[in-house]
């Protein structure tokens, strides 16, 4: 007679293996007996029983002649089927990775605390072993996220969804950096972006005409309004997002030649930095950079920060804002620095950004 024991084990043993089973033909699909039973390391005799065990149990196969055999899959308009793909570490990494642009909406958001929930739920789902994966999944990232914004976008986010899907006005207050006060108006949302850090919507401003950015972490209150509108005529998404560099639009489309020398080419080739961009190799190792976008100082800070790697040909207008600002440098910091000229002077300011920049 069988001990408590190990009939215990063989039923673990069992279990372990539909799971195992599940995850197959939930992520390969298409899988016979012979294939089953020489991944599992049993008998096609017991895979058979598996699989009747698990149509018993809920889970809907489908079964496709493939010549003279039979390949099993998951019906994955079944519930139960779903819920199989949440059984490995695998896919909490996929989540895991997921949440890092949800990352502004961290802390008040319900859309962020409902993948935490999912994450909660493939822990508990995985057991003890896979629990270790998820350890040392965890251990592969750093636990910060550098220049984060000091306090969470408010909660807007399914609210904003719904709007957009349902081409409702919605009812913004929000304050501008350096503003004194908020301000409130009437938008009709169209999508939403994230950008270094951030969340973005893209807007329609009825009573101006005009599109424009509103950055998620400076909006103070958003109320969904019962009225409908449509997106203006016209208006294409994608045309409207390349428009700029970044994230800034609204000035003159121009195009930029930038020059890079051999030094820093290599990574220059290997991104595309803007959706426009041409790429014309030189003799001597270096590579140009063409594209044109609306103006903007986000292509000046840009190209700054390659430091002597990089000559701007084109426009005119990039070349003397340089010119000046290395006007500046040379004069700030030939000399060695004083106590006195330590405190902020105040007397330059950031360039100005086009009258349109997102508010």
């Amino acid at each position: 007679m069988k001990s408590r024991r190990t009939t215990a084990k063989g039923r673990n043993e069992q279990l372990v293996r539909l799971l195992q089973i599940l995850r197959d033909l939930d992520r390969l699909g298409g899988l016979d007996v012979y294939e089953l039973a020489e991944s599992h390391g049993t008998t096609t005799r017991t895979v058979r029983r598996d699989l009747a065990a698990l149509e018993a149990a809920g889970f809907t196969l489908i079964a496709e002649r493939d010549g003279a055999r039979l390949r099993y899959r998951i019906d994955l308009t079944g519930k139960l089927a779903k819920l199989s793909s949440l059984l490995d570490a695998s896919h909490y990494l996929a989540l895991r990775v997921a949440m890092e642009p949800g990352a502004p909406m961290r802390n008040t958001s319900r859309v962020f605390a409902d993948l935490e929930d999912l994450g909660t739920k493939i822990e508990a789902a995985i057991g003890a072993a896979g629990r270790e994966q998820l350890a040392a999944i965890e251990a592969c990232f750093f636990p910060h996220e550098r220049r984060a914004y000091r306090q969470s976008a408010p909660e807007v986010l399914w609210p904003l969804v719904e709007a957009i899907a349902g081409q409702r006005l919605c009812r913004v207050t929000y304050r501008a950096p350096g503003a004194a006060s908020d301000k409130s108006y009437e938008v009709l949302p169209l999508k939403v972006f994230a950008w270094d850090g951030s969340l973005y919507l893209v807007c329609h401003v009825p009573k101006h005409g005009s599109q424009i950015l509103l950055n998620l972490q400076r909006l103070r209150r958003l109320r969904v309004l019962a009225k409908q509108a449509k997106p203006p005529a016209g208006f294409d998404p994608n045309a409207f997002e390349h428009a700029a560099f970044g994230i800034f639009v609204g000035g003159a489309p121009t195009s930029y030649r930038l020059r890079f020398d051999a030094a820093i080419a290599p990574y220059i080739r290997e991104r595309i930095w803007h959706p426009s961009q041409e790429l014309r190799e030189i003799a001597d190792g270096g590579v140009e950079l063409s594209f044109t976008c609306h103006a903007s100082y986000e292509v000046g800070a840009w190209v700054q920060h390659w430091g002597e790697h990089v000559q701007a040909l084109a426009p005119a207008s990039l070349r003397r804002d340089l010119a000046k600002l290395g006007a500046w440098l040379s004069e700030t910091y030939r000399a060695p620095l004083r106590a006195r000229d330590a405190r902020p002077s105040g007397r330059r300011q950031m360039p100005r950004a086009p009258r349109s920049r997102p508010r």
